[in-house]
């Protein structure tokens, strides 16, 4: 996925299976085009396509996805941001985004403008590392921009295309979204891991031999 928005779909329905549930979208625009194994972002979270018809898709949604997710609290009448995976031979609009979600974070501010909106979120301690100032983050399936950061807190700057065409138009203080941060990152510092911790050994034998030598001096 990109993070561009194709369509605003509305939850017809919403059924527990015990430790799961079926969530069941109306998206005309995204249904009519996609086949049973077909993948789709629902509010930034990648889900497979069990059933469809011309006007609705169904999804399994498992309960991994329901405790890491804002997917368990929706109701029939919800809106919901849509994107059918991307076409390796189509544009790249946004930026990479797996629709693997790592948090849900909270809308604390918004300031509305004459032509845009602040939306300000709050920022866990364990994610900070991975939003930067100008940087990209996924927030419920929308690829947005990092305006600014601070130690425990982001915004971002919605311009009036965004507020119309997803589901942020509606936001309010207090909800609930889903954060997904830079995929890039995350591959990076695992990669540079475990040479940053070989790094570290090596720098404290260093640092023991050169204690020990001005010992003996």
């Amino acid at each position: 996925f990109t993070g561009i928005v194709e369509e605003v779909g509305r939850v017809a329905r919403l059924e527990a299976r015990g430790d799961s549930a079926v969530l069941t979208v109306a998206g005309p625009h995204t249904a009519v085009g996609v086949r049973a194994g077909d993948s789709v972002c629902v509010n930034g979270v990648c889900l497979t396509v069990t059933g469809h018809t011309d006007e609705q898709m169904s999804f399994d949604v498992m309960a991994e996805t329901l405790e890491w997710t804002c997917l368990g609290q929706l109701v029939a009448g919800d809106e919901v941001n849509l994107e059918a995976a991307m076409r390796a031979d189509a544009r790249f609009g946004g930026h990479v985004v797996q629709g693997h979600v790592d948090a849900t974070i909270r809308i604390t501010a918004i300031e509305p403008g004459e032509r845009w909106s602040v939306v300000r979120f709050d920022l866990p301690v364990d994610l900070a590392p991975y939003v930067v100032e100008k940087g990209s983050v996924t927030l419920d399936g929308v690829s947005l921009t990092v305006a600014s950061r601070q130690e425990a807190s982001f915004s971002v700057s919605l311009i009036p295309t965004t507020l119309e065409l997803t589901t942020f138009g509606a936001a309010r203080v207090g909800d609930l979204v889903n954060v997904e941060v830079d995929v890039l990152a995350k591959y990076v510092e695992q990669m540079l891991a475990p040479r940053l911790a070989a790094l570290d050994i090596r720098l404290v034998e260093l640092d023991a031999r050169l204690a020990a030598s001005e010992g003996r001096a």
